[in-house]
């Protein structure tokens, strides 16, 4: 949904409108569409460029542009200025490798990776969860561990999705199944260096019947299977 406040780190780029609202002493609203160059055109003050700025950054910098023809600032200011997005624009993102549907996306700017691999259908059985790429301009902008959001709500700080970004799921490496009296038996993916108390906690812990002085694990080695009791 687009029908959202502000957000104060959405970051600016052409096709955003811009309203800039004046009150006070002075009464004007400025709507704007950033343009292609990544520019408003402001009267009395010409062209003032808002590309790849945040919303708070822009506010402060067109807070100190219009200071020129309004009284804005300091003890005896008489008008006020915010500056708040109307209109978002369209940005197109790709999610490749091992999602439902992959493809080219059209997606709000206030979209981030979740919703993006939610158009594609989400990740499928041979994808990971823990190692979705973020690449941007033929780079590596970030690695994103889907089971932060899934399991504990944490959203990744500050990652915004940029026209022409691609999102990378690729294939998963380890993945062990825990069976037996723990909240969520099932399959997870495991990172390296990871324990089996990682594993226990993904699950929810133990059920109030579990027997907890010791687990027994089963690894196959490629030749037979090994079986180990951890006690607790």
């Amino acid at each position: 949904s687009s029908n959202l406040p502000t957000p104060v780190n959405d970051v600016l780029g052409p096709g955003d409108e811009v309203i800039i609202d004046i009150w006070g002493t002075n009464q004007v609203t400025i709507r704007q569409i950033i343009s292609p160059d990544g520019t408003i055109n402001v009267p009395d003050l010409g062209l003032i460029s808002l590309n790849g700025m945040k919303v708070k950054d822009a506010d402060s910098y067109l807070r100190k542009k219009l200071g020129q023809i309004y009284s804005v600032d300091g003890e005896n200011a008489k008008s006020e200025i915010k500056l708040t997005l109307g209109n978002i624009r369209t940005i197109q993102v790709s999610v490749t490798g091992e999602v439902v549907v992959p493809g080219t996306y059209s997606i709000s700017s206030l979209s981030n990776i979740y919703n993006a691999l939610y158009c594609a259908g989400g990740v499928n059985d041979l994808g990971s969860l823990r190692k979705v790429q973020l690449v941007r301009n033929g780079k590596q902008k970030a690695i994103v561990d889907l089971y932060d959001f899934i399991l504990n709500g944490v959203l990744p700080d500050g990652l915004t999705l940029e026209d022409g970004d691609v999102i990378n799921v690729p294939l998963y490496v380890n993945l062990v199944s825990l069976e037996g009296s723990v909240k969520r038996p099932m399959y997870y993916e495991m990172k390296s260096g990871e324990t089996v108390q990682n594993l226990i906690e993904y699950a929810g812990n133990f059920t109030g019947d579990a027997y907890t002085k010791n687990v027994r694990m089963t690894r196959q080695n490629g030749k037979e299977y090994q079986i180990y009791t951890i006690d607790n």
